[in-house]
């Protein structure tokens, strides 16, 4: 059995770029609104909703634990829609990504840690890891793709296991 290490390193837009978009307020275009009450944010991802789909905003919550070092053979994709996670507690999250493409090499792997405030959007057809945490009930608003055809394809990556070691 193959077994291959993936180190984490910091969540940046330009490290991230390849694979979706960072949703954070620092280096944000931003503009106030409402008076001067309110201070917009604007336009943080590139919502991506192909095949007659339509843009849902969901919840997702983690229902289980992991350790570090995490170690998974599970990838999968959103082939129709990009898919956005904006976290509702401040904590780092760790993600694990390869570029889009029918298929992924464990060799393309990269890991990013969010900085505890920052969401992010995966592109259309971009290979991640499926949500892990260290703390149970994390909850995140996800807007993604609803709409006809197959949207997540999953693959196991057999006979081999990537460990995933924070940086």
């Amino acid at each position: 059995m193959k077994h291959s290490k993936l180190v984490t390193k910091p969540l940046t837009r330009e490290a991230f770029s390849q694979f979706g978009d960072v949703i954070e307020i620092d280096g944000s275009q931003h503009y106030s609104i409402n008076e001067g009450a309110v201070e917009r944010y604007h336009d943080l991802a590139n919502l991506d909703i192909d095949d007659g789909g339509r843009a849902i905003i969901s919840f997702f919550k983690i229902n289980h634990t992991k350790t570090f070092p995490h170690k998974f053979n599970l990838m999968e994709r959103h082939p129709k829609g990009s898919q956005a996670f904006i976290p509702m507690f401040n904590a780092p999250v760790v993600i694990v990504v390869a570029p889009k493409g029918e298929s992924f090499s464990s060799s393309n792997l990269q890991a990013f840690a969010t900085n505890g405030k920052q969401g992010f959007n995966f592109k259309a057809g971009v290979w991640h890891m499926p949500l892990i945490s260290d703390v149970k009930d994390r909850l995140f608003v996800v807007v993604d793709r609803s709409g006809p055809g197959e949207n997540c394809d999953e693959v196991s990556l057999e006979n081999e296991t990537i460990e995933l070691t924070l940086a």
